[in-house]
């Protein structure tokens, strides 16, 4: 079910939905989305030509970077699409304080991501077209390793990237045409050879897109490949509302999905509390945090570099429901039981789909000082009602079900609290 939209206050820096208002910057509705011809149209068609170079150099890249892309489209980050594009959206927001809002959007012939953040710059295309050159280095940024991106060939052959600081395309079919000219190859990759894009061109035909362009500064468009619809679909239906608890600079979520209703999600603050509301119903949290500096064994051991050496952890405990079980997250949930109540999150070390924790000194130097913090924050949770109340959210041990690193997490919290 699409959302209708009044954006009659564009230009006084508001626009309305149904459920609630959500702000646009200043000065936005006046931004233009910039033409093909622009500053990142260039650069975008230069790195293009220096790929091709590389490919008639080495004619073995063409394969590498091939498979490369399929084992990602298909291998972990198979059915994580929606992830992925809400990871960058929230990334896109770290550091634009007036940004504030994704929306996803999943019609019978596209897939949208529309985030209000910073526009993409040059080293983001790199990032998009680059394995492991992800330019995200900051504690509040999610998305590391450069890969994500490349789950969307699991829906897509042609994904967009569209941007009010220039908008790009990726297409299958033309890549191959390209590289074909110079290399021949059983398999071709996609998303080495971007093509500068003409958005307004595009949205002269796509309703959505041009809604979407009169707030967002950051539009993800994939034309679907068939059968991809029902995928998207259920991870519509499936995503975890929990997501913006640990992203406090994105206070609204919407996805919609054709046929359905939508899904909406806000957070607020109420006093010490987290109020996170999905429109079926509303959750209260307590939120804590720590910033850990790594040891040089740890540093060691850690998945890529960091420039900080520090690390966040957090945990959000459900305020009416401290004695189920919990999970570790890596900001969006892995397999990984924690035992303790409520969401651990940190930027776990995991296999290539954060599905899993792995063993080694980052992540156990990570629990201990997650235990450290939950220790100290336990007596919080007590209410003069109930002043043992902080006691139902330790770990409630499985036995046979208890993995090491939920061991390792009430060891190190029961040795913290003096047991």
């Amino acid at each position: 079910m699409k959302q209708e939209y009044d954006f009659s206050g564009a230009r006084r820096g508001v626009f309305r939905r149904a459920g609630g208002t959500l702000k646009l910057p200043a000065g936005r509705a006046e931004q233009v989305w910039q033409s093909p011809l622009g500053a990142l149209g260039r650069f975008v068609a230069a790195e293009a030509c220096k790929t091709l170079d590389a490919y008639r150099a080495q004619p073995h890249l063409v394969t590498e970077h091939a498979n490369q892309e399929y084992d990602t489209a298909h291998g972990g980050h198979a059915h994580r699409q929606l992830y992925e594009l809400v990871q960058n959206g929230a990334d896109a927001l770290t550091h634009q304080g007036t940004g504030q809002s994704i929306l996803i959007r999943l019609t019978d012939r596209f897939l949208y991501c529309a985030d209000d953040g910073k526009a993409i710059d040059e080293a983001g295309v790199k990032g998009l077209m680059f394995a492991h050159m992800s330019s995200k280095r900051g504690m509040a940024e999610i998305g590391r390793f450069g890969m994500g991106f490349r789950s969307v060939l699991g829906v897509t052959d042609a994904p967009e990237f569209c941007s009010r600081s220039g908008s790009i395309r990726f297409d299958r079919d033309r890549a191959a045409e390209r590289i074909r000219q110079h290399v021949s190859a059983e398999r071709y990759p996609t998303l080495r050879l971007p093509e500068p894009m003409d958005v307004e061109a595009e949205a002269a035909a796509d309703g959505d897109l041009r809604e979407l362009m009169s707030w967002a500064t950051n539009i993800v468009r994939l034309p679907l490949a068939e059968s991809a619809f029902e995928d998207l679909a259920t991870q519509v239906r499936e995503f975890p509302p929990e997501f913006l608890l640990f992203v406090p600079h994105v206070r609204y979520l919407t996805l919609e999905c054709e046929g359905e209703a939508p899904r909406e999600f806000t957070l607020r603050h109420d006093g010490e509390e987290l109020c996170l509301d999905t429109g079926s119903g509303s959750s209260r949290w307590r939120f804590y945090k720590t910033t850990h500096a790594l040891s040089e064994d740890a540093r060691a051991d850690r998945r890529t570099p960091d420039e900080t050496g520090e690390v966040q952890i957090a945990w959000a405990a459900p305020v009416d429901h401290l004695s189920g079980r919990g999970r570790f997250w890596a900001f969006f949930p892995t397999q990984t039981a924690s035992l303790l109540a409520g969401i651990l999150n940190a930027p776990w070390k995991t296999n290539e789909d954060r599905r899993n924790l792995l063993a080694g000194p980052y992540n156990d130097e990570l629990i201990d000082a997650a235990a450290n913090m939950v220790a100290g924050a336990l007596p919080s949770l007590a209410t003069s009602k109930d002043p043992a109340k902080h006691l139902d959210a330790l770990p409630r041990r499985d036995g046979v079900g208890d993995g090491e690193h939920s061991k390792r997490l009430h060891e190190r919290l029961v040795a913290a609290l003096g047991g």
